[in-house]
C-alpha cells in the first residue's frame, strides 16, 4: 500500500495567481479555449490557454474529453491540483473512496448479473462454453487492473533521487496526493482517486479497454439473449437482460471516448499531461515556419484557435516508438 499525502499543493507551481485560475479548470485533458485580450487578463497557464470550466454539452466530441470525469464536481471529487474541498460526509466518513467503490461495485454487480442470468441461458447454446470463459477472463482482468490502479504506487520518485539541487527527471510531476513527484505522470483519475504514472499506466489502459470490451460485448450478447428469451416466453429473464443491456450501452458510451483518447496518446508516445499543456502543437506563420503554440501571444493564439490552424507536430515528441511507450520501463526518466 502506498503512502499518500492529504494536504494541499506543494512545489512545482510557478505562482499563486496561476494556481487560482487552475483551480477553476477541469482536471482531465481540456482543449484550448479562447483567451481574453484585456488589461485585467490573468496570465495564461503553462499550456498557453485560459481555460473556463467546461459544461456537459462540451463533451459532444468523444475525441475531446473524458466525459465521465468532466461530470464530476472538483469540489466533491478533487482533481490533480487539489483534494476534495471537504473530504468528510455527514457521517464523518472520508468521501474520496466513493467513486472507486462505485466503479468497482458496478463492475462486480455486472459480473454477478452475467453469472446468474446470462450464463444459464448461454449454457444451452453450442458456443456457450467459449463465451463464458471469455467473460470470466475479461472480468477478472478488468477488476484486477482496477484494484491495482487504485491501491498501488503510480511511480513515485525515490526519495534518494529527490534532492534540492538536482532537477526532476523529465515527465516527472508533483501533485497534491503524494509527497514525492510522480515519474512519467499522465493524469489524476477521480474514479481511482490515484495518479496514473509510470507504474500503473499500462494497467490503467488495460482497465479502460476491459470496461469498453465488457460494455460492447455485453450489448451484443444481451441483445441476442433478449430476442431468444422473448421467443421462448421468458419475460422476467428478458426484463433482467434489458436492464443489463441498458447498463452495457451506458458503459460503452462512457468508456469508449476515454479509451480512444488514451490509445491515441499511447500510439504517439504522448502523455495526457503533455497534451493538456499543448507541448507538441504548432502553428504555421506566413512564411510557413512552425511556431510552438505556447510561444504565441494572446491575439495570435485566439486567431489560430478560431481558424483551426493548430497542428500536431510529431517531431517534438520524445524519440520512442509506440510499443516502447507501452512496454518499456526505461521511459520513466525521459
Amino acid at each position: 500500500m502506498q503512502d499518500r499525502e492529504g494536504g494541499g499543493i506543494q512545489g512545482g507551481d510557478r505562482d499563486r495567481g496561476r494556481e487560482e485560475l487552475l483551480q477553476a479548470a477541469p482536471s482531465t485533458f481540456p482543449t484550448p479555449s479562447r483567451i481574453v485580450n484585456d488589461p485585467g487578463h490573468v496570465p495564461r497557464l503553462a499550456s498557453g490557454t485560459h481555460r473556463a470550466p467546461r459544461t456537459a454539452s462540451a463533451c459532444a466530441d468523444p475525441q475531446e474529453q473524458q466525459c465521465a470525469e468532466e461530470e464530476c464536481d472538483a469540489d466533491e471529487c478533487g482533481d490533480e491540483r487539489r483534494p476534495p474541498a471537504d473530504s468528510v460526509d455527514c457521517f464523518g466518513n472520508d468521501k474520496r473512496p466513493y467513486l472507486p467503490l462505485l466503479l468497482f461495485g458496478s463492475t462486480l454487480v455486472g459480473a454477478i448479473h452475467m453469472l446468474m442470468v446470462q450464463f444459464p441461458i448461454i449454457r444451452e447454446l453450442s458456443w456457450g462454453y467459449s463465451i463464458r470463459v471469455f467473460f470470466l477472463c475479461l472480468y477478472a482482468l478488468t477488476l484486477g487492473c482496477l484494484m491495482y490502479c487504485v491501491l498501488c504506487d503510480p511511480g513515485k520518485l525515490p526519495k534518494e533521487k529527490l534532492t534540492a539541487t538536482e532537477e526532476m527527471p523529465r515527465r516527472c510531476h508533483k501533485m497534491w496526493l503524494f509527497k514525492q513527484p510522480i515519474r512519467r505522470y499522465d493524469h489524476y483519475c477521480r474514479w481511482l482517486t490515484n495518479a496514473v504514472g509510470l507504474l500503473n499506466h499500462r494497467e490503467f489502459v488495460l482497465m479502460v479497454a476491459g470496461l469498453f470490451t465488457i460494455g460492447l460485448c455485453g450489448c451484443v450478447v444481451d441483445f441476442i439473449l433478449v430476442v431468444l428469451a422473448s421467443s421462448e416466453g421468458r419475460h422476467f429473464a428478458g426484463f433482467l437482460l434489458i436492464m443489463h443491456l441498458t447498463y452495457s450501452v451506458m458503459l460503452t458510451l462512457l468508456s469508449g471516448p476515454i479509451l480512444r483518447l488514451h490509445i491515441t496518446f499511447v500510439s504517439r508516445n504522448e502523455l495526457a499531461n503533455e497534451y493538456k499543456h499543448n507541448l507538441f502543437y504548432v502553428m504555421r506563420d506566413p512564411t510557413g515556419k512552425a511556431v510552438p503554440v505556447n510561444d504565441l501571444d494572446d491575439v495570435e493564439f485566439n486567431a489560430g484557435l478560431d481558424n483551426d490552424r493548430f497542428e500536431y507536430e510529431p517531431s517534438l515528441i520524445l524519440g520512442y516508438s509506440w510499443h516502447r511507450n507501452v512496454g518499456c520501463v526505461s521511459l520513466s526518466l525521459h
